[in-house]
């Protein structure tokens, strides 16, 4: 029972490691992110509860960094929305609606986020937020289909590899 809990707090610990890392290398790239396709992945490999609770644990992280915004709530509920969408398409079998699906949400993402800044300052503000936040939606959004094009067969088999070494 312990190696089974010891295993399970070292897989979210190290699933949240690389979230943060992702986040941090690129950075210097506006909008441009690994975190939306690595929550993709993580749900179709790791399931729900590993991978909401990776994504809770990076949020706090991310908080500790940045300090406290209103973004730290969109993070909560925005990473929570791309796990539902993606356990819904689960069955699928090829790389294409998940592609799909990221590049939808990083072309929604100013949207979602939207949301939080309704409640602060009413719908014109929250409007006027969200379509500012356009032309930063449309490059989350090709950088999103680009990353998870490229990376997303490669990345399933590293991960397919990794949980077949330690028997996650």
């Amino acid at each position: 029972m312990k190696n089974k809990a010891v295993k399970e707090i070292t897989t979210i610990a190290a699933m949240t490691a690389v979230l943060e890392t992702a986040k941090i290398a690129l950075s210097f790239l506006q909008n441009i992110e690994l975190v939306s396709l690595l929550i993709i992945l993580y749900t179709l490999h790791f399931g729900v509860k590993r991978t909401l609770s990776a994504v809770y644990i990076f949020d706090g992280i991310e908080t500790l960094i940045w300090g406290i915004g209103t973004w730290v709530i969109s993070y909560l509920y925005v990473w929570t929305i791309l796990v539902l969408m993606t356990y819904l398409f689960r069955h699928f079998a090829t790389k294409w609606p998940f592609v799909l699906l990221s590049t939808v949400f990083g072309l929604s993402f100013g949207a979602l986020c939207a949301l939080t800044t309704l409640f602060i300052g009413g719908p014109k503000l929250a409007l006027s937020w969200w379509i500012a936040g356009i032309p930063y939606d449309i490059v989350h959004s090709a950088g999103n289909f680009t990353v998870s094009f490229l990376l997303f067969t490669p990345l399933t088999k590293a991960i397919e590899k990794i949980q077949s070494m330690y028997k996650l």
